[in-house]
């Protein structure tokens, strides 16, 4: 497997649906195309239909209707041992009587692939995971982390045109996560494989993708960049599951991209969706990070509820009469932080700000 070395496909949902039974449409008429190399993430709560599209293109379902191409071609009847696809799954799938060299070679043992050829792949791939000389364990000798590290590099090894993540790290620790999310970026940008990925961890999906599709009830809300869904996002549904703070209005007046609205008493200019309209009922969504507190003055606005140091940030909750916001501060003052009780002054960052129709 040579370094950069590109193994990736284009793959085209048209139009698909799911339907189990008479009428649970887990999947609803879905369309979507992932360029070759792209990581795609799939996001979205619990019984979303993630899942289900994602065994949908392993073959592992098949669509009630529409269609599924990989490089131009139909695969609806390729059997799933035949589509040129490898999956890592959450609970790593590896074999326990194997060791961890043969566990990655399985699959290009299938191929009939020569024995040295076989251990030059394996021992390229392990150096890429970081687990050379461990290869004589077996799974049982294994931490969480590095039995997925072989589930990630027995499914690389074989060069898939189209690598599948089934929520890989949501049974490991929150640091073994970290580190995990980092190799699986960094080897995905090295060999340049069409990856689709399934989590409901929305920092996850920011982090990896190179674009995210939010699903909810089977069908795809929004698709865009990891900021155009953080900033931009195009319905309430995506505003809401992505962060809080969003805050009910009505627009005075529009100026091209932006229009006016009374956010705690004051008349502010904020970006805005195209539908918005004047005198519009639209919600004012804040991110946390684009709320800003100062100690409380003469027309304080705002009381906190709560203050949690996180180390690299503050998180507060404050009360502005209105509703209760939350407020992450990137840069804690070095005198004391702001405690429950205690009266701010509450603006925002327009510039991280954006105004969305309340119908969207």
């Amino acid at each position: 497997m040579e370094h950069g070395q590109t193994v990736s496909g284009n793959l085209v949902l048209e139009n698909v649906t799911k339907t189990f039974g008479e009428s649970v449409k887990a999947v609803d008429a879905v369309s979507l195309e992932i360029q070759g190399g792209e990581f795609l993430t799939l996001l979205g709560q619990t019984s979303c239909g993630k899942t289900t599209i994602l065994r949908l293109i392993a073959g592992l379902e098949t669509p009630t209707q529409g269609c599924i191409l990989l490089d131009g071609k139909d695969i609806g009847n390729v059997p799933p041992n035949q589509r040129p696809m490898a999956m890592v799954f959450q609970n790593y799938a590896l074999f326990p009587h194997l060791d961890v060299f043969e566990n990655i070679a399985f699959g290009l043992r299938l191929q009939k692939m020569n024995q040295a050829e076989i251990r030059e792949k394996v021992e390229m791939v392990l150096y890429m995971v970081d687990m050379a000389g461990l290869e004589k364990r077996y799974p049982a000798q294994l931490a969480g982390g590095q039995q997925q590290r072989v589930a990630l590099a027995r499914a690389m090894v074989v060069k898939p045109r189209l690598l599948l993540f089934d929520e890989p790290l949501s049974s490991l620790d929150a640091r073994t996560r970290e580190e995990l999310r980092k190799y699986i970026r960094r080897l995905q940008r090295s060999l340049g494989t069409t990856s689709i990925y399934v989590t409901h961890d929305q920092a996850e999906a920011m982090y990896l993708s190179d674009r995210i599709a939010v699903i909810e009830k089977g069908h795809i809300e929004q698709v865009g960049t990891p900021e155009e869904i953080y900033l931009r996002p195009a319905s309430v549904f995506v505003a809401k599951f992505i962060g809080p703070n969003l805050i009910e209005t009505r627009v005075i007046k529009r100026q091209g991209d932006r229009a006016t609205v009374m956010l705690l008493g004051k008349a502010i200019c904020l970006p805005c969706n195209p539908e918005v309209q004047v005198n519009e009922a639209v919600y004012a969504i804040v991110r946390p990070e684009a709320v800003r507190l100062t100690a409380g003055t003469e027309g304080a606005n705002g009381q906190v509820n709560s203050a949690v140091f996180i180390g690299p940030s503050v998180e507060y909750e404050v009360e502005t009469g209105e509703q209760v916001l939350t407020a992450l501060d990137y840069t804690p003052r070095p005198e004391p932080i702001f405690r429950p009780g205690d009266a701010v002054s509450v603006s925002f960052d327009t510039s991280r700000s954006y105004l969305l129709p309340c119908n969207a």
